[in-house]
């Protein structure tokens, strides 16, 4: 084990915090170092391995390089070691080690918004076993392009009771905090205010009443033209390719327009609608979404912002991983194994999109780095 430790990644904070993994197997029977297995298939995953026999068979092919950096006297680990290993290792150990890694790589800073969202890991479901595939809710920057930590639920429906447990991971003070409506509740508002951060929820029908009254209370100033009213109005247009524009039109009118409701959701500051008209080919598609946000008044810039930026963590982290990491392909799920490996591709994920001498997509960062030992050393930081 120690030999593992002496040779393994010198100064690399990624490896130093893998370090302090704490090792699930029994003590006097582990031929393997943990740190190699975790080294090699951090490795393998960014070279485009994607099962444990292509983890094994990259460890093969690669073992002169990778014995430059690990010690690796006692072989390279077979596919049945990766497996056992993976499914024993506790995740909250493998989510400390990514957060620490992240904070100390990345700062959130005031005004940065952290768009929190779920995702389903679909081959990790096994209808042999009763496996159900697992559910991840990501916190992600869109700023700084980055993922901040993730929680495992048992399914969708349990969004609502991880939600509170990824923001106690993360440090979002000064931040906004955007979630689709299945984070519109009461006590999750409470707790971002607590943590002084502000919050742009979507609001959808599942709170009725409410949704109600301020789609009423938007096209009753619609019909009044906002005569006397206090409000903020910014339309935007962006053309895109395949013969798409989009319109939208935001506005926003303060919390005093419904009093009932500023005890309920602490610190609400205003609502805001978004028109959307999008033009594709000859077809036009039109759509309303309304929003509650603490975010102050005199703001509606960081509003508007805090909205669109919230697609982030689909398009810049879910995308990427299931279509560069192939997350929903994999097919692995015993014991802790997929969790385990949805953490490790978001660190892979992080390594390869702050490799900048090539400007290619993830897919291709991969495949560069399957042929070229130069450039994986690049991804790395060996």
């Amino acid at each position: 084990m120690q030999k593992g430790k002496r040779i393994c990644a010198e100064n690399q904070l990624l490896f130093s915090t893998l370090l302090t993994i704490k090792d699930p197997r029994v003590g006097g029977r582990v031929q393997y170092p943990l740190i190699n297995v975790l080294a090699i298939a951090l490795c393998a995953l960014i070279c485009g391995a994607d099962t444990w026999k292509g983890i094994e068979l990259f460890g093969y092919q690669r073992k002169r390089w990778l014995s430059q950096h690990l010690d690796l006297s006692s072989g390279i680990p077979s596919h049945y070691t990766f497996a056992r290993v993976f499914s024993l290792i506790n995740p909250t150990e493998l989510h400390r080690c990514f957060g620490t890694w992240i904070m100390q790589i990345y700062q959130l800073l005031t005004w940065d918004i952290v768009s929190i969202d779920g995702k389903a890991a679909r081959g990790s479901s096994h209808k042999a076993a009763d496996e159900k595939a697992i559910h991840m809710v990501n916190a992600f920057s869109p700023r700084q392009n980055v993922s901040l930590g993730s929680i495992k639920t048992p399914d969708k429906s349990n969004e609502i009771k991880a939600i509170p447990v990824l923001l106690d991971q993360i440090n979002v003070t000064g931040c906004i905090v955007t979630m689709d409506a299945m984070g519109t509740q009461r006590g999750i508002v409470k707790l971002i205010r607590a943590k002084k951060a502000h919050y742009m929820l979507a609001l959808k029908k599942n709170h009725k009443r409410l949704y109600r009254k301020v789609d009423h209370l938007f096209n009753r100033a619609d019909t009044l033209n906002y005569n006397g009213m206090v409000y903020h109005q910014i339309t935007d247009e962006k053309n895109y390719d395949h013969s798409r524009i989009e319109d939208r039109e935001y506005t926003i009118l303060p919390s005093m327009y419904l009093p009932q409701y500023q005890s309920v959701w602490t610190d609400i500051t205003a609502f805001v609608r978004v028109k959307t008209m999008r033009h594709v080919n000859n077809e036009i598609q039109q759509a309303t979404r309304y929003y509650i946000t603490s975010i102050p008044f005199k703001k509606p810039r960081k509003m508007k912002e805090s909205i669109r930026e919230h697609w982030g963590v689909e398009n810049r982290l879910h995308y990427k991983l299931d279509v560069g990491l192939h997350e929903d392909d994999c097919p692995i799920y015993r014991g802790h194994a997929a969790e385990n490996l949805c953490t490790m591709r978001k660190m892979v994920l992080q390594l390869l999109e702050r490799e900048t001498s090539s400007s290619q997509g993830i897919a291709l960062k991969r495949q560069k780095a399957g042929l070229s030992t130069r450039y994986l050393r690049k991804v790395v930081g060996f």
